[in-house]
């Protein structure tokens, strides 16, 4: 085993919602977050990019000695994990898998709607998981590069956000959905605008946040028990390739970190060039 440390990859502040799961099930571990802020966003980079970025952060991980690393941002799971995974020996997950499970264990009239990046949406990952799973189920995608912008920004004005989702939603027409999968790990920190935007359509919707069963995942690959006892003084490291002042404005604003000892430091993308396989 590693240094009882657990990563969490973003290009942004989207894979604080993963962390903010693991926060409240995992209590003996301590926690490093990679967020690659100079480079996102990842749905506008092609494929190639995203692979050799996530390559590059599980090498920055495997150095630090994690236990397992989350690769918390869907766009980076389509296109990085597989190389990942035949990369480095430590275990890597993904939120793609456990996302599809979980839309499928839900669904009722076997109808998904996604929401997530361009590239997540092109690549077809989920497509695939849920056809694995359930031939049957049905999805369709729409792609939101306006609302992950928004949430990167820290912009978190009601009235914004609404207006930003109802134009997405509004993308799907008549497809009767009864679950959504919020396929980009920025989204499910404006869940509730989602929930507000389909409650005033009256449409009865299960919104899945791949987070939960992502990081039950990781706990029955560590072993870990949800009642363990805590351990004092825990410590989160966050690993930014951009501007920290920006990332810690919009994170303070999504997680409460006052119990855990917090410390930034910044990473030169030049530094990451030696993980590049």
């Amino acid at each position: 085993m590693g240094k009882n440390l657990i990563g969490f990859y973003d290009s942004g502040v989207g894979g604080l919602s993963v962390l903010k799961v693991a926060l409240n099930k995992i209590k003996n571990k301590n926690f490093v977050f990679f967020g690659d802020t100079l480079r996102m966003p990842y749905g506008a980079r092609s494929a190639e990019e995203i692979r050799d970025y996530t390559i590059e952060a599980m090498g920055f991980f495997n150095d630090l000695g994690v236990d397992l690393s989350i690769i918390a941002c869907n766009t980076a799971t389509s296109y990085g994990l597989k190389k990942s995974n035949g990369t480095y020996d430590y275990p890597i997950i993904g939120v793609v898998k456990p996302g599809s499970e979980n839309a499928v264990e839900r669904t009722k009239n076997r109808k998904v709607a996604l929401v997530a990046t361009k590239s997540c949406v092109e690549s077809g990952v989920y497509e695939k998981a849920l056809r694995e799973i359930d031939p049957t189920v049905e999805l369709r995608s729409v792609y939101c590069p306006a609302l992950t912008l928004a949430v990167e920004s820290g912009d978190f004005e009601e009235e914004y956000v609404d207006g930003i989702v109802k134009k997405y939603i509004d993308e799907f027409g008549d497809y009767d959905f009864d679950t959504m999968i919020l396929g980009c790990t920025h989204y499910p920190i404006v869940e509730n605008s989602f929930k507000r935007i389909l409650k005033r359509e009256g449409k009865k919707v299960l919104m899945v946040d791949p987070a939960y069963q992502t990081v039950l995942d990781a706990m029955d690959i560590l072993d870990i028990n949800e009642n363990e006892v805590e351990y004092k003084n825990r410590k989160i490291d966050f690993y930014i390739t951009g501007d920290i002042k920006k990332f810690k404005y919009t994170m303070e604003k999504i997680v409460d970190l006052s119990s855990f000892e917090v410390n930034f430091h910044n990473v030169k993308i030049k530094d990451l060039e030696k993980y590049k396989k």
